[in-house]
């Protein structure tokens, strides 16, 4: 229970340092898939920017993609667009990297700075919910809050 205590206070703190107040929501129930996050806060599945965590071939760094809800990274749209090779990172690599483990991975917090990347159909909602740093904690936040304090790269990634 401390740890995903101390995963959310990172979170939160995270968010603070960018000038941005999130309310967490501590729920008795899983968030860990984008549909179960949508089920537990009542929200459209497109609302629901989970965070994907990949690992870049060339620069072997930690990438971040916020993808909606319903949709799923192509790994060639996305190497057309940005230009990086990516690889899925396994649960290791995730809980090493970013300090969170899948299904919980937030977008600030980080144990190392990911390469922000944001998937272009999320921008067309005024909020979207995040994990928040545990498989059963969300946020919910401004898209223009999270663009500010994550500065991704916006691009088609689906």
């Amino acid at each position: 229970m401390k740890k995903k205590l101390y995963s959310q206070e990172k979170v939160i703190e995270a968010f603070k340092e960018k000038n941005i107040s999130i309310d967490v929501l501590n729920l008795s129930v899983s968030t860990k898939t984008s549909q179960e996050a949508a089920d537990a806060v009542g929200c459209s599945l497109s609302q629901i920017a989970k965070s994907i965590v990949f690992y870049e071939v060339d620069q072997k760094k930690l990438v971040q993609i916020f993808v909606s809800g319903p949709n799923k990274v192509d790994f060639g749209v996305f190497q057309k667009n940005t230009n990086l090779k990516i690889e899925k990172a396994d649960a290791e690599f995730v809980r090493e990297t970013t300090g969170f483990a899948i299904g919980g991975v937030a977008p600030l917090g980080h144990t190392n700075d990911p390469l922000f990347y944001f998937d272009e159909t999320l921008i067309e909602f005024d909020e979207v919910w995040c994990a928040a740093g545990t498989p059963s904690s969300l946020f919910k936040i401004k898209t223009t809050d999270l663009l500010r304090a994550c500065e991704p790269k916006v691009v088609p990634v689906c």
